[in-house]
């Protein structure tokens, strides 16, 4: 962190230019870095038509990739909470992932491809999504879950327009140039916030929302568990109570989403057409953009702990919806749209609720940590729900499964709630 003494103060009811340069590159940040990743799939057909493999072949590459990333990405915390400055490891990171993206589009052995993609995960470590939330909370005290929502929310307006662009540009392009073109346009859009501060002090400006007087609210929150977005700074071991629930719940919330992108296989098992099967993925995806600006509001207003809990009671009515509502087009789609609200939990409500937990000074380490969690999870959870319709020709066992794993969440989250009040 920063130790640069602030010599002007910033107005803590307001926002200087430099907090909205700030926004608008973690906006365009979030958009490379979890968007863009959401357009990947439109090179599995032409990559695994070069290389003369199957899908299956092609798609282990970014699941290899998404690992990487996850184990990668504890130690970068490390070597940030030693001093190393971001500075230093990202601009590192960036040259390690478009060469291993330039490599990965010449090549023409999958083996090759495996290697490469693992590189590049760990160059993708320095850059990940995780800094959106750290650069966003060193610079922003107040309102902190609706700017970060807005952040998150390019997230899903990124994965909306790349898909189309990348494709057009493999018909024009051919699948090397525009898988490098592609890497280039995630890397040009990391790079504005790199040349920004990442502290405030750097700018002799203050966190937004820094000069709140917020002494009176320690009683408060002892009454009103979940109730305030000040941070409570538990001291954090493992394996404690507290970091099992935090690593349960993260493990539960990735999983939760797992279920979107078997969606269309679902509708079309259902008797819908393929077409409805398509729009009822564009609906849970119009339901992850819009709740993680939804999201960010009511955790300002009501905590993170109520947030957490009103989105996953409505992940189940979407689910329960999508399960028993059959033959009609209508009730389908607003199940898939009740359902896409879990998205705002992974990328939004878990960083909120570990800076909650443990505040300022720790996050860093522990939310890194979740990166690890978040990248197993989705891999075993996708997998696992393939594995069960296989077996019963059927997704209502995946969707009682997400029911019941959505029900330990909001157990999980009373549990939290308790100890809280009782600090």
């Amino acid at each position: 962190m920063s130790t640069r003494p602030v010599t002007k103060t910033a107005d803590p009811a307001g926002m200087t230019k430099m907090h909205i340069l700030v926004l608008a590159a973690t906006c365009l940040f979030s958009w490379g870095t979890m968007g863009m990743p959401n357009a990947y799939g439109v090179f599995f057909t032409p990559m695994g038509e070069v290389l003369g493999v199957g899908r299956a072949a092609v798609t282990l590459h970014f699941s290899l990739r998404a690992l990487a990333v996850g184990i990668a990405s504890p130690f970068v915390a490390v070597l940030l909470k030693k001093g190393i400055s971001i500075r230093k490891t990202m601009p590192i990171g960036l040259a390690v992932y478009m060469l291993m993206c330039i490599l990965i589009a010449h090549t023409k052995s999958i083996i090759l491809v495996y290697i490469f993609a693992v590189i590049a995960g760990l160059g993708f470590a320095t850059f990940s999504y995780m800094f959106i939330a750290i650069v966003l909370g060193n610079w922003f005290r107040k309102n902190l879950g609706t700017i970060s929502g807005i952040a998150m929310a390019f997230s899903g307006v990124g994965s909306a327009i790349a898909s189309p662009i990348v494709t057009k540009m493999i018909e024009s392009l051919g699948y090397q140039k525009a898988y490098i073109a592609y890497s280039a346009i995630t890397v040009a859009m990391v790079l504005p916030l790199l040349l920004l501060p990442f502290y405030p002090e750097d700018a002799d400006l203050l966190p937004y929302g820094a000069g709140v007087d917020e002494a009176s609210e320690d009683q408060k929150l002892k009454k009103k568990a979940g109730m305030t977005s000040r941070n409570l700074d538990l001291p954090y071991s493992f394996p404690s109570a507290m970091a099992l629930i935090l690593f349960l719940l993260t493990f539960f919330c990735v999983g939760l989403t797992s279920l979107n992108s078997h969606l269309p296989s679902l509708a079309i098992a259902n008797g819908f057409s393929a077409d409805i099967g398509a729009l009822l993925l564009s609906a849970s995806m119009i339901g992850n953009l819009s709740f993680k600006l939804v999201l960010g509001v009511l955790i300002d207003k009501l905590g993170v702990l109520k947030g957490f809990l009103i989105v996953l009671m409505i992940m189940i009515a979407g689910s329960l919806i999508i399960l028993f509502v059959t033959g009609a087009v209508a009730p389908l789609l607003v199940g898939g749209f009740l359902y896409g609200t879990i998205f705002s939990l992974g990328s939004l409500g878990l960083s909120l609720l570990v800076r909650f937990l443990y505040g300022n000074e720790q996050y860093n380490g522990i939310y890194a940590k979740t990166a690890l969690i978040t990248s197993v999870g989705a891999a075993v959870y996708t997998t696992l729900i393939g594995v069960m319709y296989d077996a019963t020709g059927s997704y209502t066992l995946p969707i009682f499964m997400g029911v019941a794993m959505a029900g330990i969440s909001i157990a999980m989250i009373f549990w939290i709630m308790i100890r809280v009040r009782k600090l």
